[in-house]
């Protein structure tokens, strides 16, 4: 649970008994009889309806449905029926400022049904299976993890005077009107998200006004305005409403939901005017009444002069050309998805950490060590090359967030992973940069991202490269799939995926199945998931995964967790720089395999995997080293002591015993170039239908980290 930080006048609780637990249901286009709550609350349209205050909004509700079909519900009807609904509903008065603004009346008549749309669908979220949001359990600095009806997450924060603001706009008024399907807070601003996407968004904002002019020279604002993928959309073989697993299961079947839509999105991080003033000495800019910059003539050679400094490789003149060093800087502030602020880490089960009550929403107070992922940028270059960004957040202080920070932690076989120092920020380099959870008067939530003011220059210089080079580079899968986070996914539902769904995941066969799945939305289990989520290949798979990009040149070890199963598979994996030429790695990879260990007689059940619980080896450090060596001459690793099974028994390393051991697979050992893209393909090497094939996260390892003077840490 969340700590509640405001002292709002809580909405006047209505004097009923609890009623019985509502049926979890998301939105529906008709509503029949069964679906109306049982209950001796009201429900959200009783509560509505019962508030003279609301009255605008009740007209609305019970006018705009729920999609364009002429059998869609009313969504009054909707907030009549089970469910868990959040609904930030705007006042009277609010409606009547919003209807001036829009059309210069109070006269809520002259709204037309879009309008009138964008105003109910914004202010509702449909919570599905979790529970609605009361304030206690609003995000202090980030987005609500459900979307509202037009698919949009509504951010949060907390102002100085401890009031939640809703999406930078809308201050909750009056909070906590609980109903039998959900809780109804009142709010005195209409939410009305952003239309703009992000580098409009971006140009807009008062202190943005440098880098919406570098946006526009090098034509980057064109290629960020892209929302959905229409193709996808307009797909007349995409199946209606169900995909049929041979393997997975949702609940008590085999039926999964196919995304209806594959939106794409962007997330900026953005140095302000007075940023560029501090670090570079650049001249502020004058700005007309239209708000352009009038002096861009004194402040481009002056940025010219720094990028071409930072990027002396990119030696095109012309700024809209990818191998110019104007361009290589803008495209280094861009990562694929939209991403809110909240969402840039998962917290699951990481050291010591507990996620609380609920793994689908777990608490935000209690951190106790850095957590960190990788991302990587839009082209930054003619020949497709990436660049790397680091997003990590601390456990201390406000729990802030950085790019590209590098840290020494107390990482002995006995340690606690805390942080013992780190790289500060200097001007000229690109380490250990803070990211600003919003920009405060200025709208950050774009219809295709978001942006984040910086607290320094973000560059991908050499010395930026050289330091996210020198570490081991441990990514999860779903930081490079961002269609997951686009549309909304992870760490919220299962999920089954079509072909073509992700543009990291190409070639899969008519046989391949695709599946995401998180730890709590279908119950608890045993589960040795880095982060809590996987995904799950199953069938005849054949598929090709693009690798994100290496940041120096270097030999890198490739490997990949494997939470075996008796129920996976055997995986022949391949590796090349094309996804259409690769070659084989090593043997068969079989995720089918056990592990035992007999400590009296000193033998193996399966000398294939030569593994000791460090307990068994009484934690003799030298013994604990030789195992873990022996281990690497058969291609495995034993899991991080970073992160734990999601029931906190213990350290994924210290899991690797039984028939659902834990453990790090080596796929190979590799020359790889930071300009160049690499692919690694995985085949079923068995003619099953039900074989599953589990992926979760993999590790980039520089051969001065795998292969140093001293042993890899066992982190």
């Amino acid at each position: 649970m969340k700590l509640n930080r405001l002292n709002l006048i809580r909405g006047i609780q209505m004097l009923f008994l609890v009623g019985i637990v509502s049926f979890f249901a998301g939105c529906s286009e008709e509503i029949d009889d069964s679906n109306y709550a049982i209950k001796d609350k009201p429900t959200l349209t009783e509560l509505i309806t019962g508030n003279d205050s609301l009255s605008y909004i009740k007209a609305i509700l019970e006018e705009v449905r729920l999609s364009s079909s002429d059998r869609a519900s009313s969504l009054s009807s909707v907030l009549s029926a089970r469910g868990n609904y959040t609904v930030f509903a705007p006042t009277n008065e609010a409606v009547e400022a919003y209807c001036e603004k829009i059309t210069g009346s109070k006269d809520v008549s002259q709204l037309t049904y879009e309008q009138k749309q964008l105003i109910a669908y914004s202010c509702i979220i449909d919570c599905g299976r979790a529970n609605a949001y009361e304030s206690a359990e609003f995000p202090v600095n980030g987005s609500f993890l459900n979307t509202n009806l037009n698919d949009r997450l509504l951010s949060c924060v907390v102002n100085e005077n401890d009031v939640y603001i809703i999406n930078g706009t809308s201050p909750v008024q009056t909070a906590d009107y609980e109903a039998t399907n959900g809780y109804l807070h009142l709010v005195s601003t209409v939410i009305a998200p952003s239309g703009n996407n992000v580098a409009e968004l971006i140009k807009s904002a008062d202190n943005l006004k440098i880098f919406g002019k570098l946006l526009e020279i090098t034509g980057l604002q064109d290629s960020l305005a892209i929302e959905k993928d229409m193709d996808y959309e307009n797909d007349e073989n995409l199946p209606e409403t169900r995909y049929w697993s041979s393997v997975a299961y949702q609940g008590s079947n085999q039926n999964w939901d196919i995304p209806r839509h594959r939106y794409l999105g962007f997330t900026a991080f953005v140095e302000t005017d007075s940023v560029f003033q501090k670090e570079w000495g650049i001249t502020m800019p004058q700005t007309n009444d239209f708000g352009d910059i009038t002096n861009w003539e004194a402040i481009e050679p002056q940025i010219k002069a720094k990028v071409q400094a930072a990027y002396p490789d990119a030696t095109s003149d012309d700024p809209k050309n990818p191998n110019s060093a104007f361009y290589r800087f803008v495209a280094y502030h861009f990562i694929k998805g939209k991403m809110a602020y909240n969402r840039f880490v998962h917290h699951c089960c990481e050291h010591n950490y507990r996620f609380g009550s609920n793994i689908l929403e777990p608490q935000e107070v209690n951190y106790t060590v850095d957590i960190w992922d990788y991302f990587y940028t839009i082209n930054m270059g003619s020949d497709g090359r990436r660049g790397l960004i680091k997003v990590l957040q601390v456990p201390t202080g406000e729990h802030e967030i950085y790019l590209n920070r590098i840290s020494k932690y107390d990482n002995g076989i006995k340690g606690t992973y805390k942080e013992i120092s780190t790289r500060p920020y200097t001007t000229g380099s690109g380490i250990n940069i803070k990211i600003n959870a919003n920009n405060g008067a200025n709208d950050n939530n774009a219809s295709n991202g978001y942006y984040y003011p910086i607290d320094g220059i973000l560059l991908y210089d050499i010395e930026t490269r050289r330091a996210l080079g020198s570490e081991r580079i441990r990514f999860d899968l779903t930081t490079i799939t961002p269609e997951l986070i686009s549309n909304n996914f992870r760490a919220i539902k299962y999920q089954a995926f079509q072909h073509g769904y992700f543009e990291d995941i190409s070639n899969e066969t008519d046989g391949t199945e695709i599946y995401y799945l998180v730890c709590g939305w279908n119950g608890y289990g045993y589960w040795h998931d880095y982060q809590g989520d996987e995904y799950l290949f199953s069938g005849l798979y054949d598929f090709i995964l693009r690798l994100p990009p290496v940041p120096i040149d270097g030999t890198y070890e490739i490997r990949m967790g494997s939470a075996l199963n008796p129920s996976r598979g055997m995986c022949t994996i391949y590796f090349g720089e094309s996804p259409d030429n690769t070659l084989p790695v090593g043997l068969p990879f079989d995720l089918r395999q056990g592990t035992n260990y007999n400590k009296d007689t000193g033998t193996f059940e399966n000398y294939e995997v030569p593994y000791i619980k460090d307990e068994d080896l009484n934690f003799d450090e030298d013994l604990i080293i030789e195992n873990d060596k022996e281990l690497r001459t058969h291609g495995y690793m034993k899991a991080p002591a970073y992160f734990w099974d999601t029931m906190f028994q213990s350290s994924a390393r210290d899991q690797g015993y039984g028939s659902l051991p834990a453990l790090r697979r080596i796929i190979t050992v590799a020359d790889m170039k930071a300009n160049k893209t690499y692919y690694l393909r995985f085949k079923s090497s068995l003619k099953k239908l039900d074989s599953q094939f589990f992926l979760d996260y993999f590790e980039l390892v520089p051969a001065n980290v795998f292969n140093g003077t001293e042993p890899e840490d066992i982190w």
